[in-house]
């Protein structure tokens, strides 16, 4: 519960790193098994993500289409990776191996993109010949993000986000409600996929949500008063760290 409280609330100051902490601690702290941690923490993001994106929905923060040809790639590629990290995790307590390696290069990726986010997030957007060039770009790229998500579930929203700001010539605050929507959609069906697989570990679930509705409360509302170039340097020091202990 006082990790759910932890994620929740640095959530809510700088509105990512739920997935990135989350699964790290389930493996490294609580000694769950890599795809257990995966289905455990999809579940768990789908169920916070859900409540963000109906609060965008409210304020028509949400760019339908953009999110209908994202989930065209993400949803299959994401179903596929779910099943895949379940296949993997279900072999032999020696294929964890793999699968922590997978979860740690995905951490350094997150942490590449939360370096860079200062740069990307003033770029104007990428000219496109043709609407349809750009379509078929957000299908490749919701196929690829898709299947790390569900293989990993850490993602959805650091490394599609960069993406939505490259391609699309929409106000900042829609992306968000956006990115946030596809997130929902993109984890719900994952998680969805293990739970009714077995792949999730029920009794950690309400323990980290009992402890993550305060949390990202009391960050949303701190918000405002505290630094995020500072709040950003710490998460990507903890991300770098995990990282490093999943792969030795």
């Amino acid at each position: 519960m006082a990790m759910g409280f932890g994620v929740g609330f640095i959530v809510g100051l700088t509105s990512m790193g739920g997935a990135t902490l989350m699964t790290p601690f389930l493996i490294l702290v609580l000694g769950v098994r890599p795809h257990l941690a995966v289905g455990t923490d999809l579940v768990y993001a789908s169920l916070t993500k859900s409540v963000g994106a109906l609060i965008h929905w409210k304020q028509g923060l949400v760019d339908l289409r953009i999110a209908r040809t994202m989930a065209l790639g993400s949803l299959p590629a994401g179903v596929a990776g779910s099943l895949a990290v379940y296949a993997v995790g279900r072999l032999s307590p020696a294929a964890d191996r793999y699968l922590r390696d997978s979860i740690g290069i995905t951490l350094l990726a997150v942490t590449a993109a939360l370096a860079l986010r200062g740069r990307w997030h003033g770029r104007r957007p990428a000219r496109w010949r043709s609407a349809r060039r750009r379509d078929l770009a957000t299908v490749a790229w919701g196929a690829l993000i898709g299947a790390v998500v569900g293989f990993t579930s850490i993602g959805s929203g650091t490394l599609i986000l960069p993406f939505l700001v490259w391609a699309y010539d929409v106000p900042a605050a829609r992306l968000v409600g956006t990115d946030v929507f596809h997130a929902a959609i993109l984890l719900t069906a994952t998680g969805s996929v293990l739970a009714g697989l077995g792949g999730v570990q029920w009794d950690v679930l309400p323990w980290l949500l009992a402890g993550s509705l305060p949390g990202v409360t009391l960050g949303s509302r701190l918000a405002p008063r505290l630094p995020e170039k500072a709040l950003r340097l710490v998460l990507m020091a903890v991300l770098l760290v995990s990282a490093w202990k999943l792969t030795q």
